[in-house]
């Protein structure tokens, strides 16, 4: 009788095999996620800052004041009516409400106030687009709930909307 050497992987080699395989997506996937998280609340603020410019481009060019509503997790723009004397909700794209990716909020800070509540006054929005050019100098931070850096969007009044990361936060 012949003793043949067994040929093959015995079952628990094959399972140790495929719970490291599982470990290793498992890492490869979470890793994935808070890219894809951090990519979103980059686009969120890059989005932001070109619709506030837009608006802005259409404020000049139909020569009508625009403004901005913040809420703790989305915006949305208005034109005001002089014939009516109200502020109109634009829901036309890329003017329509605007609601932030998940966890993540919004916070304003304007040059004359601390910290503005998100409830508007006497109807007014908070950030005001004038048929200048000219827009309220405001700085919005858009904070995640998760553990990375916080992006801003402001402006001076004068110069160009810009969306960047903001390291300068206190948290």
């Amino acid at each position: 009788m012949s003793l043949r050497p067994q040929t093959g992987f015995s079952l628990l080699e094959v399972l140790v095999v495929l719970t490291i395989l599982a470990i290793l997506t498992g890492t490869v996937m979470l890793s994935f996620t808070g890219a894809d998280a951090a990519q979103a609340l980059k686009g969120a603020a890059e989005r932001m800052a070109m619709r506030i410019e837009l608006a802005r481009q259409h404020s000049l060019t139909r020569n009508r004041e625009w403004g901005i509503y913040l809420e703790e997790d989305a915006y949305r723009f208005a034109e005001f009516d002089p014939e009516q004397q109200v502020w109109v909700e634009q829901v036309q794209r890329p003017f329509n409400d605007v609601d932030l990716p998940d966890l993540v909020g919004l916070s304003l800070d304007l040059e004359e106030y601390d910290a503005l509540p998100f409830e508007e006054e006497d109807g007014l929005p908070q950030i005001l687009i004038f048929s200048s050019g000219e827009v309220t100098p405001f700085r919005i931070l858009l904070e995640p709930e998760w553990q990375a850096e916080p992006w801003q969007v402001a402006s001076d009044g004068l110069a160009r909307v810009e969306a960047s990361q903001a390291e300068d936060v206190l948290r």
